[in-house]
């Protein structure tokens, strides 16, 4: 064999085996350091995942976020819960936590409410108790994570997450592919199961772990 066609060969089975490892990373198979949740999903848009611990009597709900193929500091990553429980519109009134990577992986945290489509993502309070917010930028992967405390009795959220560009250090106006329109589902934080924003009211249990 030459050795032209030698290093074809290589540089395809380098390549197969970065796509095999990353089309097998699931919830499942993520860690966190000092840190375990109960339950977690592979979110069905953006290479995106969700760990939570919810205790339902007192609203506790602690999360990390993950969202893969952040590959610029040029990116604003963003998860939010809808209390006005609609998927449509699902952004407006949503509660953000967002996360702006920083060169020295050690992004900027900070909490946002969603009044308008234009938003910016401006820093400020929101809706639900918040504490323990922080955020990693590790190997093109940003995570968030948080404590939240839910209104009791609360069973199941609207959640949404987006990510997008930056102006200078300013959040701006995310993609409107398909992928971005449809980042977003009714969860069951009881039960991990789930309904997608496809018109119909079936739920799917895909992708969900309790551990």
């Amino acid at each position: 064999m030459g050795s032209s066609m030698l290093r074809l060969v290589l540089g395809l089975s380098v390549l197969s085996c970065v796509l095999v490892t990353s089309s097998a990373q699931t919830c499942r198979n993520q860690t966190f350091s000092n840190r375990v949740f109960a339950t977690c999903r592979d979110l069905p848009q953006l290479t995106a995942y969700l760990h939570w611990t919810y205790d339902q009597a007192s609203g506790r709900l602690e999360i990390a976020f993950k969202h893969a193929g952040i590959t610029s500091t040029n990116r604003w990553v963003a998860w939010a819960i809808n209390p006005r429980n609609t998927l449509d519109p699902a952004m407006i009134g949503a509660q953000a936590l967002v996360a702006i990577p920083q060169s020295n992986g050690s992004p900027r945290a900070y909490a946002s409410s969603i009044t308008s489509t234009s938003t910016t993502l401006e820093e400020g309070a929101i809706s639900y108790p918040l504490s323990g917010l922080s955020a990693t930028f590790e190997n093109n992967e940003v995570t968030i994570f948080a404590t939240l405390t839910l209104p009791n009795g609360t069973s199941s959220l609207v959640h949404v997450w987006q990510d997008g560009p930056l102006s200078g250090t300013t959040p701006q106006e995310h993609s409107h592919e398909t992928s971005h329109q449809n980042s977003k589902e009714i969860l069951d934080l009881l039960s991990g199961s789930s309904t997608q924003p496809t018109g119909n009211s079936r739920q799917k249990r895909r992708n969900v772990s309790t551990k």
